[in-house]
């Protein structure tokens, strides 16, 4: 072999070298942009997560989706993340400001309330003991509400003190000349209110057990004593018990996803100066690489004959593969690191998304309770008025026969005073039930409030309309309902309208209230359309 053709051959494997280096260079360029989508998906289930918890937060969020969705500089993302953190921190601080200021009110609620005159011995020393035992300030804010049921309860007593009220009997009789059945009468009174409150909370399904039991006394309550007293104090205890729960956990995934974001930013951080080193070292070598090659031409060229070159050529190609053997080598390096960081962030991602979804199925359902009334399963007003205001906006941009009917149970009132209150809400869940039965999947059914139920009609003319309702009121004035081996038969009024040009909700849902009450009038028990 010759020696120009030993020469051709050495180039050649310095080629296959090179172009080796070049594919190490594309696979670690290949890696980070795994490790960029894979970053920017984990932001983008983060946000959902977040959403509602802070305006600031969410904001920020967004943007560092942008940057990550734009492939922007890694300096400006390590900026955003930087800021990310400063505004939980913020948070945090914010949250313990929120509760040293709860703390002092607390404690100047309490110091108010021993200046009070009348205050029974008891309640006193029951007060002072609990101003004692909450002097140190609490971890968060829910922990108060139980000292504030507590400070409630001490609060009733001062009250019925100074109102001459017999708390300790089994009836309260004012001073003020009001007659005890008067008394009785507010009483049912409040507590009708403050069942309905009740109705409209939703809670887990443990508290809520103990919750809905708690309304089965109220509603059998007929006096004011210290019993009904330590039970609205239990409802706070019940509320505030659940509010731990779910403040507990929104706490931990807070907590963890603080301690992501900080460990994505020392990622970005570390890649940052890894990068970086690894420029400035390439470009080293490309340097020494360009400066050999360089030298080589300068043999070739200088050369008289191959003999004379060749031992200067051979010096110099070793020195190049040498070179290009290091150079492969720091690359080899650099991509062994690069998947070990990855697998380390695959990892942590898998991680944290079942957390995440965890948290997002507890945030799903807590959201769904929210807008379904708690004792018929049906929408609640909430949900009505996102409904509608929806529809609305449809109607507004391309009108079509859009409907509201306003549903009321005839003398409910009746039931709930005759029979007690657990046979009111067995009526309500009945007709709830009637409701879904009778009309079609498309047709939008709410508990508006009380006995009255909203429905909302989409793409039904008066005639089919009219048709569905008189159909639905016959279907309900035929169940068959019986308390305490009675049968009564029970009835619905209805008022109905069609949405009209102009119309906004307020005015369209007034129409369809007013011809209820004309069907009230008119002897109940049917349907009056408003135009």
């Amino acid at each position: 072999m010759s020696e120009k053709s030993v020469i051709q051959n050495q180039l050649k494997q310095l080629k296959t070298k090179l172009d080796a280096s070049i594919n190490a260079r594309s696979q670690i360029e290949d890696d980070f942009n795994k490790r960029s989508i894979l970053l920017t998906e984990f932001i983008a289930k983060l946000s959902r997560l977040c959403k509602g918890l802070d305006l600031e937060l969410d904001n920020r969020l967004a943007k560092l989706r942008a940057l990550l969705k734009k492939a922007a500089p890694l300096p400006d993302i390590e900026k955003e993340i930087t800021n990310l953190s400063k505004l939980l921190n913020k948070q945090a601080s914010k949250n313990e400001n929120n509760i040293r200021n709860m703390h002092n009110e607390f404690h100047q609620a309490g110091a108010m309330l021993q200046k009070a005159k009348g205050l029974p011995p008891q309640a006193r020393r029951e007060l002072r003991s609990l101003l004692t035992e909450n002097t140190e300030s609490k971890d968060a804010l829910i922990q108060y509400v139980p000292k504030l049921s507590e400070l409630l309860s001490i609060y009733s007593e001062v009250v019925a003190a100074k109102d001459n009220i017999k708390v300790s009997g089994k009836d309260f009789a004012a001073t003020n000349g009001n007659s005890a059945h008067t008394n009785n009468i507010d009483l049912a009174s409040y507590i009708n209110k403050f069942i309905s409150i009740l109705n409209g909370i939703t809670l887990s399904d443990k508290q809520q057990q103990k919750l809905n039991k708690l309304k089965s006394d109220f509603a059998n309550s007929s006096s004011m004593d210290e019993t009904l007293l330590s039970k609205i104090v239990e409802v706070f205890n019940i509320v505030a018990a659940d509010m731990e729960q779910e403040r507990k956990t929104a706490k931990t995934f807070l907590s963890t996803l603080s301690g992501a974001l900080s460990k994505v930013q020392r990622a970005v951080k570390s890649t940052i100066t890894d990068s970086d080193e690894q420029k400035e070292l390439h470009e080293k070598i490309n340097q020494k690489l360009t400066i050999q090659i360089g030298e080589m031409t300068s043999v070739v060229e200088s050369a008289t004959s191959l003999t004379e070159a060749k031992a200067e050529l051979n010096d110099k190609i070793e020195g190049i593969a040498q070179t290009v053997e290091a150079k492969s080598l720091n690359e080899l390096e650099y991509f062994t690191s690069l998947e070990q960081q990855l697998k380390t962030m695959q990892l942590k991602v898998i991680e944290l998304e079942k957390q995440s979804q965890t948290f997002e199925k507890r945030l799903i359902e807590q959201q769904q309770k929210s807008m379904l009334d708690a004792l018929t399963k049906l929408n609640n007003r909430a949900s009505f008025d996102e409904h509608i205001a929806k529809q609305m906006v449809r109607y507004h941009h391309k009108p079509f026969e859009l409907a509201i009917a306003v549903l009321d149970i005839d003398d409910f009132k009746r039931i709930n005073d005759t029979y007690g209150h657990t046979a009111g809400d067995k009526t309500l869940q009945v007709i709830a039930s009637t409701l879904v039965k009778s009309l079609d999947d498309n047709v939008f059914i709410a508990r508006y409030g009380g006995e009255e139920f909203v429905l909302v009609f989409d793409s039904l003319s008066y005639g089919d309309l009219m048709v569905a309702l008189d159909s639905l009121r016959n279907n309900i004035a035929k169940l068959p309902f019986k308390f305490k081996n009675n049968k009564v038969s029970m009835t619905t009024s209805i008022g109905v309208t069609h949405i009209r040009k102009g119309d906004n909700i307020h005015k369209a849902f007034e129409r369809a209230d007013q011809a209820l009450y004309q069907a009230k009038n008119k002897g109940k028990n049917q349907v009056i359309y408003s135009q």
